[in-house]
């Protein structure tokens, strides 16, 4: 029981015991944010826009589930739409799995944004070196080296539907770990 103005208790709603659970995790979603953001303001400000959007929206939480979870996907999500909304470019898979060198039209982008994409090729390249073998191995030879599905096939003597279903695989499993 809380007291009011006039000193007198009455229960608690069940937004302000929601909200007491939500703030158990503040700083959980702080370190999550600092990951998303990489710096220290943005990261204050997203957590406490999650923090506000899931009191708005406790009524759609299930009891059931990590309240963890649904804070940090909707964090994740929020994250995900302020990129968007600002216009940075996200570098799509596909356009990601570029040689090192530097695109045609270097000259077109800013530094910025060159740095950018070398550094997330590097993360790429992290992340690849993470994989199981046979999925490093067609995502090498596809992304990096320039190889049909023929020629994966014939080199890692595999049939080619197994080259398709592996690199399915294996941009599915980098695009989560990306994200």
């Amino acid at each position: 029981m809380k007291p009011n103005k006039s000193g007198l208790a009455y229960p608690k709603s069940v937004t302000d015991e929601f909200m007491e659970r939500i703030q158990q995790h503040s700083r959980y979603l702080y370190s999550v944010a600092y990951r998303l953001t990489g710096n220290t303001e943005d990261a204050k400000d997203l957590t406490q826009e999650t923090i506000w959007q899931a009191h708005r929206k406790s009524h759609k939480y299930v009891y059931e589930k990590s309240l963890k979870a649904w804070l940090r996907t909707m964090m994740t999500n929020r994250f995900r739409d302020q990129k968007r909304k600002k216009s940075l470019k996200l570098v799509a898979l596909e356009d990601a799995f570029i040689a090192s060198e530097p695109p045609h039209n270097a000259q077109l982008q800013s530094v910025e944004e060159q740095v950018e994409q070398r550094l997330m090729v590097e993360r790429i390249k992290k992340e690849i070196e993470k994989l199981p073998e046979i999925y490093q191995r067609v995502i090498i030879l596809r992304h990096f080296n320039g190889f049909s599905y023929a020629e994966i096939s014939e080199t890692l003597d595999i049939p080619e539907g197994t080259v398709k279903t592996q690199l399915f695989r294996a941009r599915k499993m980098l695009k989560e770990r990306l994200s």
